[in-house]
């Protein structure tokens, strides 16, 4: 499969050659330059540099980096013009000249001048695509989507490429649930206790850009066996700045103020998040159990869950930068929520020739506080060689998690038959210190060694205890000892890495490194008297090549190694029995999972907007942590996590963007994928494709209008022990811009000619079968009044601590 893919890469590396060489039509030489603030002398980042021709057409369009670094190769000999804007500042031309003798024009320094009168020159109408490919990754540009007014993280992610978000907001690559998600390069206490919460908890409104990673290069930490996910959030340029948002709908509400102070030094961005959902969804279970193949029973179910989630969030960031060589970065982020699960149940247990056995009801009540803060210092030091730099960061994080439940099952005739409460407080406390260390050199420092080393230590602790009714007296409660117990687990890493970066002037060029990652896991249940230790260390590599074949068109090979260690709430063995008939354990002895990807990628973007992405992928998981669903008596099953697995998946992405006419463009993402499960402990073998596909079509209108449509449609998805149904995702947007006023009005509608969207999971083994039939509310319309005052918002570039090294896949509530 692996020499499949390899031959077929090869094949595909040497097409694109022979097209290259059949297109091109003499040598191409570079041009390059830095672009500075006249006032601070500080790089402009964004800026936009077009190359024009003679005739003032547009030949090749660029962007300088953080460091105000722009270069633009595959230039054919000739006369032309560098045209420079970004806003803020006047736009600035030179005339230059390309020949055999200079092959190569380095404007050096190019001072453009803040808040003064355009100049009267050529204007080029270039932005931003709304995906763009970079090496290992692709860049999501959600602030040009104006559907994402209103909503929030999840609702963003559900556009990125690659990515599928289910209706409660988990998180998928390539079919895999294993990937980090980052806020401006750094960890998350939130993100680790519930991505899909977190993602709810995030207003879209602040979002720039999402950057999806699927080849992590040595700087990340070793976990996510998918990727990496990383949010770029916005902050203000100018001395004040800020947006308020307010949005209303009839499945939520939200208030997101931002403000930013930037002063000569010193710049202070601040954000706050009160946000309320409301959940409804309807299951539909219906299992057969099976004894040497034959019908033994059947278990049927009916849960309603109608949720209201309160929660809030804020911000903020203190970047102080006492001279040009050194930042100082303070930031501070708290979160509080309750996050309810209630549901009113109906159970029925028949025998094998459908005789009733078991009829009742059951009404759960949970509460599921969350409080938790974290805090990032770090200090980023350049030197006098350009690219030459040293971050040292420190993180702590603390959160204190409740799931508290209060089951109550009555017969039909609403005689209390038994009482369940579960009470469960979770204490998660983080310590990490990093370093990286970046040393240019060669040619125009244009080739790097990269460096650093983090520690990571984490202590997470579990106290539940349960009460529940006998047979004699339902209504008296009578502490369960055996499941009530003190679980504490200690988890600390430490790591270091070091990769190179070449970059040569015939458009190779070439990403290597390693890194060395020491895993010290401790647990303790205290009642039990159980202990367990596990230590382990894993080599890391990571290579990715890349080649420009000209201004459009590039290549992309890379290789990446990744592991998954298993999260607090995949260990905790307190038993969650609020559905009594599906019962979920954590598993303290899980060890972690390792994964090997190879992936190849051709991307085009030309100068008429054109984008395509095109990325072929293998990847072969062994020790998979994956979900085991087991039957007991009663049709009761049991599911908890066990590296009872492994899976190989290979497949295809395609991401495009294209502009039909003037004001209209489309974007559409596509995959498919082939997955192979195999458990020989299990005895299962499973297989089979899966595909998804996503069309966003927008259209500006006259007089600042815009509208814009989006679907989402994924197929049926392969699991371990069975598999889960299609699911579709549509909505409708409209928005109208008053600049005078800065005002933006939106409206988004989601699934508004059906209320409920469904999907079916289906889990099978050999002595059960299981259907279970899930519709969420969907339906929704939600008005966002946006106001902005100040200046426009630019990314966040502060360098924080990242901490993407667990697995999680706890979802929402």
């Amino acid at each position: 499969m692996i020499r499949k893919l390899l031959l077929l890469t090869a094949f595909l590396f040497c097409f694109i050659n022979i097209l290259k060489a059949q297109t091109q039509n003499g040598p191409a030489y570079l041009v390059k330059g830095v672009i500075t603030d006249s006032v601070s002398r500080k790089p402009v980042e964004f800026a936009t540099i077009g190359i024009l021709d003679s005739e003032k057409k547009v030949v090749a369009l660029t962007y300088s980096d953080e460091n105000g670094l722009f270069k633009s190769p595959d230039i054919k000999a000739g006369s032309y013009f560098l045209n420079l804007s970004f806003m803020g500042y006047a736009q600035k031309n030179l005339a230059f000249n390309i020949s055999s003798k200079s092959p190569v024009f380095d404007a050096g320094n190019i001072y453009l001048k803040p808040e003064v009168t355009q100049l009267n020159a050529v204007n080029v109408t270039g932005t931003r695509a709304l995906v763009e490919q970079q090496p290992g990754m692709l860049v999501y540009n959600a602030e040009k989507d104006i559907s994402n007014q209103g909503g929030t993280a999840a609702d963003v992610l559900r556009k990125a490429p690659v990515l599928n978000v289910d209706a409660a907001g988990n998180v998928t690559m390539r079919g895999n649930s294993n990937l980090r998600i980052l806020i401006n390069g750094k960890y998350s206490g939130q993100m680790a206790r519930s991505a899909a919460d977190a993602l709810n908890m995030m207003p879209a409104n602040s979002i720039k850009a999402v950057e999806v990673i699927t080849s992590p290069s040595a700087r990340y930490d070793a976990e996510g066996a998918a990727g990496v996910i990383n949010i770029i959030t916005k902050k203000g340029q100018q001395n004040v700045s800020g947006t308020v948002e307010v949005v209303a709908g009839n499945l939520e509400q939200a208030l997101n103020p931002r403000l930013s102070i930037s002063r000569e030094k010193w710049n202070i961005n601040t954000t706050l998040h009160a946000h309320s959902f409301r959940n409804r969804e309807e299951t539909a279970l219906n299992r057969l159990t099976f004894e040497n193949g034959e019908k033994t029973g059947m278990v049927q179910q009916h849960i309603v869950r109608d949720n209201t989630k309160p929660h809030g969030s804020g911000d903020v960031q203190i970047e102080f930068a006492p001279d040009s060589a050194s930042i100082f970065n303070f930031s501070v982020n708290a979160w509080f929520g309750k996050w309810p699960d209630n549901s009113a149940q109906h159970n029925q247990r028949f025998s094998a020739n459908e005789t009733l056995l078991e009829d009742f009801r059951q009404n759960v009540i949970t509460r599921s506080p969350t409080l938790g803060v974290d805090l990032n210092l770090g200090y980023t030091k350049k030197f006098r060689k350009p690219g030459e730099e040293l971050y040292i960061m420190a993180q702590h994080n603390r959160s204190s998690d409740g799931f508290n439940y209060d089951a109550m099952q009555r017969d039909p005739d609403n005689a209390l038959l038994y009482r369940e409460i579960n009470d469960n407080k979770n204490l998660n406390r983080e310590w990490t210190v990093q370093t990286d260390y970046i040393f240019p050199f060669g040619n125009s420092y244009k080739n790097a060694w990269e460096s650093g080393a983090k520690m990571i230590l984490r202590e997470n602790s579990s106290d539940y205890q349960v009460a529940a009714s006998g047979d004699s007296n339902p209504g008296q409660l009578v502490p369960v000892s055996s499941r009530t117990d003190l679980f504490s687990y200690k988890q600390n890493v430490f790591a270091g890495y070091s990769q190179l970066k070449f970059k040569w002037q015939n458009g190779w060029a070439l990403h290597a490194g390693a890194r060395m990652e020491g895993t010290y896991l401790e647990g303790n249940q205290r009642n039990q008297n159980s202990t367990f230790k596990n230590d382990f260390w894993n080599f890391v590599p990571s290579a990715t090549l890349f080649k420009k074949l000209n201004a459009n068109n590039n290549l992309t090979l890379s290789y990446t190694k990744r592991i998954s260690r298993p999260s607090i709430w995949d260990l905790n063995p307190n038993v969650n029995a609020q559905d009594p008939k599906n019962l979920e354990i954590g598993n303290p002895n899980l060890r972690p999972e390792q994964v090997n990807q190879v992936e190849f990628t051709y991307a085009l973007q030309t100068d008429s907007d054109f984008f395509l992405n095109a990325s072929l992928f293998s990847r072969e998981t062994t020790n998979s942590i994956e979900s085991i669903v087991t039957i007991g008596p009663g049709g009761i099953t049991t599911t908890s996590k066990q590296n009872l697995a492994s899976n190989i998946q290979y497949g295809l992405n395609l991401s495009t963007s294209v502009s039909v006419m003037p004001g209209w463009k489309i974007n559409s993402n596509a995959n498919v994928r082939r997955a192979r499960y195999r458990s020989g402990a299990l005895n299962i073998l499973n297989e089979g494709w899966a595909w998804g596909l996503n069309v966003n079509s927008s259209w500006k209108l006259p007089d600042n209008f815009s509208v814009q449509a989006y679907a989402n449609y994924d197929g049926r998805n392969v699991k371990l022990q069975g598999f889960e149904s299609y699911w579709f995702y549509y909505s409708f947007s409209a928005k109208k811009e008053l600049p005078a006023q800065k005002l933006t009005i939106s409206l988004t509608t989601v699934s508004p000619f059906g209320g409920y969207i469904g999907q079916t999971v289906v889990t099978r083994a050999a002595d059960f079968e299981s259907t279970l039939a899930s519709h969420y509310l969907m339906r929704s319309v939600r008005l966002s009044l946006n106001w902005e005052f100040g200046s426009m918002f630019k990314t966040v570039k502060s360098r924080k601590v990242e901490n993407d090294d667990q697995k999680n896949v706890k979802s929402a509530g």
